[in-house]
């Protein structure tokens, strides 16, 4: 995935004081819906088998969801590529600082990655919308699934306007060809190339996007505005936790007729 200056700014922070990489990664992890539903599936699957479980995970980015799999040391062995080489660099730092071994991050396009029946799971997280092939990527995937095997999607949907696209992508600013997928059309995508079963919900449903405008929207529409904002994130933060955790709860929990991103669990 492309990288904004904005981005590169804020990771070289996170790179330089690992402290403040693990307290962005608590928050995150602690308050951002997305988060929230990646760790359950990931505990649901961990659940599925007794056995080592192998992770491909494309287009990882920052690697804040990396974080998720190092509660579970025992049971994921994780290789994530990005194309951003610096990105590569600076998450195998992190994780060799914090004796964290279970996570294996390499530069890679996933368009060009060829390599067979040697996943149990498969990662796409925010990830779609920015590639315009989307299909071979989907199908390399497919290819590099064990059967049998999972993907695991996190998308936009086509209810998502262009503001609210970017849901959960936060810093990323980059040009998109996609804005999202309706659930008929990536089902019927991911079966024509091969996947014997197909689970999709939204999510993000009107509980979800409150929570978004909580911990996402307003700050970073507020720190726009004035950087003295920053010395009040802290108290705005603690107002807001009992609010974000009743919204996360209902959109986790409700049943959604439509939403702002998609959730595909799809089966080799």
């Amino acid at each position: 995935m492309p990288v904004s200056h904005r981005t590169e700014l804020f990771t070289e922070v996170l790179d330089k004081h690992s402290n403040a990489r693990k307290l962005y990664n608590f928050f995150t992890h602690s308050l951002l819906l997305k988060n929230h539903i990646i760790r359950r599936e990931i505990k649901l699957c961990s659940r599925r088998k007794n056995k080592v479980q192998h992770v491909l995970y494309p287009g990882f980015g920052m690697g804040q969801l990396l974080g998720l799999f190092s509660n579970y040391r025992s049971k994921y062995n994780i290789l994530a590529i990005d194309k951003n080489h610096k990105m590569v660099t600076q998450s195998t730092a992190y994780f060799k600082h914090e004796n964290i071994h279970n996570i294996y991050c390499r530069t890679a396009n996933i368009l060009s990655f060829d390599q067979h029946d040697a996943f149990d799971l498969c990662l796409s997280i925010n990830l779609l919308n920015y590639i315009e092939e989307d299909r071979k990527a989907l199908t390399n995937m497919f290819n590099a699934l064990k059967k049998p095997g999972m993907l695991l999607i996190f998308n936009s949907s086509n209810y998502a306007d262009d503001k609210a696209s970017r849901l959960n992508i936060g810093i990323y600013s980059d040009q998109k060809v996609r804005n999202g997928y309706g659930v008929i059309e990536l089902q019927q995508m991911l079966k024509e190339i091969g996947f014997s079963k197909v689970k999709a919900r939204y999510a993000y449903g009107t509980p979800g996007i409150y929570s978004w405008k909580l911990t996402t929207a307003w700050p970073t529409k507020m720190i726009k505005t004035s950087q003295l904002f920053f010395a009040v994130l802290p108290i705005y933060t603690l107002l807001c936790i009992p609010f974000v955790i009743l919204f996360n709860f209902l959109d986790i929990n409700m049943k959604h007729n439509k939403g702002k991103c998609i959730l595909v669990r799809a089966f080799k």
